[in-house]
């Protein structure tokens, strides 16, 4: 196998963890919106603002890790 290839198993494990990174990048910057506001006694549009960024956090790494994904899968494994 050729350094920098990954496998069918490690494809499908990086697959599996998209969704779990989405959640959590989410929830991220909605506890960063809410501790915010907590500590630097702002209003509720920080929450607003922290949970966007985490939406928006969540497709930049979804679409980084699938293109890395279609770029492993694109060129296969030389025998």
């Amino acid at each position: 196998m050729d350094k920098g290839k990954l496998s069918t198993g490690a494809i499908l494990l990086r697959l599996s963890t998209l969704g779990i990174n989405f959640v959590l990048c989410t929830f991220a910057g909605l506890g960063l919106g809410l501790l915010a506001r907590k500590f630097l006694h702002v209003g509720d549009w920080v929450v607003i603002a922290g949970a966007l960024f985490g939406i928006i956090t969540s497709y930049v790494v979804l679409f980084k890790d699938l293109k890395a994904i279609n770029r492993d899968m694109d060129d296969p494994p030389r025998p």
